[in-house]
């Protein structure tokens, strides 16, 4: 996968759900503060977005995590090993936890 692939993905996932919520294009991009034509841009995947504004747009899109953007093809979980004593008990549940919760996104 290119790296540009992976914007036309997030593009396509964040035009998803401004349609969904019935947005538009002009909405959204004010929230974020970019123009109506740079929001266009990224939905399609012709415009690589700054990290900052994955943020905003992840809240203008009233998403609970960034991670709701990252299409599912680039989520993948390997099996982990928690065992040994660098791994403290309240940080394997934190990371089982996680692991957990990434692998209902899958689903």
């Amino acid at each position: 996968m290119s790296d540009m692939d992976v914007y036309k993905l997030l593009g396509a996932r964040a035009a998803t759900r401004r349609k969904q919520l019935g947005l538009k294009q002009e909405e959204v991009a004010k929230q974020i503060g970019l123009s109506r034509a740079s929001l266009a841009n990224l939905e399609t995947g012709r415009q690589k977005i700054l990290l900052h504004h994955v943020y905003k747009l992840a809240a203008a899109l009233e998403l609970r995590t960034i991670t709701d953007l990252i299409p599912n093809a680039l989520i993948e979980i390997e099996p982990v090993d928690f065992a040994g004593d660098a791994v403290s008990d309240q940080q394997k549940t934190a990371l089982e936890d996680f692991v957990r919760r990434i692998g209902k996104k899958k689903s």
